[in-house]
């Protein structure tokens, strides 16, 4: 079971989703980079495991940074998860944590966002029923929107036009766009996102693709490797399973 909720519109900004997942038998599926960050409260009723060793109790949270590739996750049966899931630059917005620190990596929520578990994690623990949580997550969000800063505001506009073009614009074009220097630009697009503008645009480039390849009629993939970029079909193959951890041909066979 996947449920998505829209965050209030004073959040969009910074709030793609919340979700839940969870169910009563085993699931397993493949995450893909996405370019956003997640908080993921355990609303089971049971002692749950991420990333391998990491144990979360019951209530608690954990932080799963920004994704560089693929990766294979499973549900025990009795799992049940609630997560939000941040846009580019939210949750550092919020936490003021440079999320490179967490990019392909996760963390107890009590190492990112310094006292929130202790307000938090409480609150949802009380919530009876998952509307309830969600709306308590919200109203902890609303109360703690963060000021907009110069230098956060040019990150955002750069993210804009990185995804308008589909990954495809020069790094010194979005740095002199900033009124920055290259350097300087990815210094804080990186503390900010938490991944470099080069692999950024790698990435949006990545999900562009991948939905034309969900969404076109027998797509033929040399076509698609020169409308999106790429040298040839070989660079396309090896650039999309690097992100999905399969071929094009296999993804759309699935």
């Amino acid at each position: 079971m996947y449920k998505e909720f829209r965050p209030h519109p004073l959040l969009t900004s910074y709030v793609d989703a919340y979700w839940t997942a969870g169910g009563t038998q085993f699931a397993q599926q493949r995450i893909l980079p996405d370019t956003c960050a997640d908080i993921i409260f355990n609303i089971s009723e049971d002692v749950i495991t991420a990333d391998g060793e990491m144990r979360i109790l019951p209530g608690n949270a954990f932080v799963v940074g920004t994704m560089t590739t693929f990766q294979d996750t499973a549900l025990n049966a009795g799992t049940y998860l609630l997560g939000v899931r941040f846009k580019p630059g939210g949750m550092s917005a919020f936490t003021g944590m440079p999320l490179q620190l967490i990019t392909d990596a996760q963390a107890p929520l009590c190492d990112v966002a310094s006292g929130w578990h202790v307000t938090l994690e409480p609150l949802l623990l009380k919530a009876a029923g998952i509307a309830a949580k969600v709306k308590c997550l919200e109203s902890f969000l609303l109360q703690r929107l963060p000021a907009v800063s110069i230098v956060s505001g040019k990150i955002q506009n750069s993210i804009a036009l990185i995804k308008q073009t589909k990954g495809d614009i020069a790094i010194n074009v979005l740095a002199a766009q900033a009124y920055m220097s290259p350097r300087n630009f990815e210094r804080h697009f990186l503390r900010v996102t938490g991944v470099s503008p080069k692999t950024f645009s790698r990435i949006v480039r990545f999900i562009s693709l991948k939905q034309q390849l969900e969404t076109l009629p027998n797509p033929h993939l040399l076509s698609l490797a020169l409308d999106n970029g790429f040298y040839d079909h070989a660079h396309l193959t090896r650039e999309f399973k690097t992100f999905a951890g399969e071929s094009p041909t296999g993804f759309m066979q699935r």
